[in-house]
This record gives C-alpha cells, structure tokens and sequence, in this order.
C-alpha cells in the first residue's frame, strides 16, 4: 500500500497520456507512437520518477536510509537527471555487451543495474554511481544478474498476460482501448517496480 501511494499519482496520469497520444492521436499505430518524442520523453521520465521514489520508501523500510518528512516528492525530482544518465550509460553498456555473444551483457547488467540504487541512497551522480558500482557489484555481478533475470522471467510471463487482456479490446473505440490501455500500463509498470525492489535489495552487498 505504501508503494501504491507513491507510485499511482504518478503512473495513473502519466499512463493516461501515453495512451491518449498512442491510440487517440496515432490511432493505435504502435510505429507512430514510438517516434513520438513528447510520448517517449513523459513514459522515461515518468519511469524514473516512480522508480526514484520506490527507491526511496524501499530505503526506508529496509533501514538503510532516514529522510526528513516532506521531502519525498522533491528529492525524487532532483534525482532524475543522475537517474536519467545512468539509465542511458548502463543501457548503452549492457546492449553492447548483449551483442557480444550475450554474455558480457548478462555480466554488466549485474554490475550497473544497483547504480540506480546508489543515485538515491548515496545521492552522487549518475557518473559516480556508475563508477561505485563497477567497484562495488563487480564481484557479486553474476548473484544479481542471475537473480534480475529469473525475476524478469516471471514478471514476462505476467506482462504477456496484460497485453492478451489489452489486444482483446483491440478492436473496440478508440476511447475504450484509450481506457484499457491505461489501466493495463499502470498495471504492467507496477509489477516492473519489483525489480527495483529487488536492486535495493543488493544495496549491502
């Protein structure tokens, strides 16, 4: 519940916007609305936003972190930047180690998915996460990668249940598929916030 909290007010309005452009304004064309830039620059930053604060009140219940009330929804602000740059350096690293014979990609996943973690509980840069956690998680890079996968795995098999519901109304008004869109992406990037959870998880390592 404490997550939903923090995370609805974010994703329920963000989802709605998505939608709204994909099937209202590109008429369902999934092309069109991945080469809409306003599109994929709320879906990022509405992705990190969430991802920002779930950190946060993960920190918090685990123990590792304090924070002064009513500071929640501006520190996770002022960590998107440093969030932002991480998410592009580790994607370009673990995609180009992807297509290295797989492998290598695995392997850097385990070592720079955690930065994320570190821009919030350590509150550097997106640099500096970057540079701790390749000091930090490089020995433990195949326990989190290995455990990130399985749990990717599972939550694959729910996503794949979440886009039969969303194609069954693929046919319907373009307001009902606006709606049922909606609903199941905020269902979909709730679930995916288990895997931050699970990288807080790998914060004491």
């Amino acid at each position: 519940w404490s997550l939903l909290q923090v995370a609805l007010p974010v994703l329920v309005p963000a989802s709605l916007f998505i939608n709204y452009r994909v099937y209202m304004v590109h008429d369902g064309d999934p092309e069109a609305a991945m080469g809409d830039l306003l599109t994929l620059g709320v879906q990022i930053l509405a992705g990190l936003y969430v991802n920002a604060l779930v950190i946060r009140r993960t920190l918090v219940a685990s123990g590792i972190r304090q924070y002064p009330p009513g500071t929640e929804w501006a520190d996770a602000a002022d960590r998107l930047p440093a969030l932002l740059v991480v998410q592009l350096l580790s994607g370009m690293l673990i995609f180009s180690g992807l297509l290295v014979f797989i492998v290598p990609g695995i392997w850097l996943m385990g070592i720079f998915m955690p930065a994320h973690v570190l821009v919030v509980a350590e509150r550097v840069s997106g640099v500096t996460a970057m540079r701790q956690a390749w000091s930090r998680f490089r020995p433990a890079a195949w326990q989190v990668a290995g455990t990130l996968i399985a749990l990717i795995a599972v939550l694959m098999r729910a996503m794949l249940l979440l886009a039969v519901v969303e194609q069954s109304v693929g046919s319907q008004s373009p307001g009902l598929r606006w709606m049922a869109g909606t609903v199941v992406d905020v269902a979909g990037l709730f679930l995916t916030q288990a895997i931050v959870i699970l990288l807080v998880r790998f914060y004491d390592l």
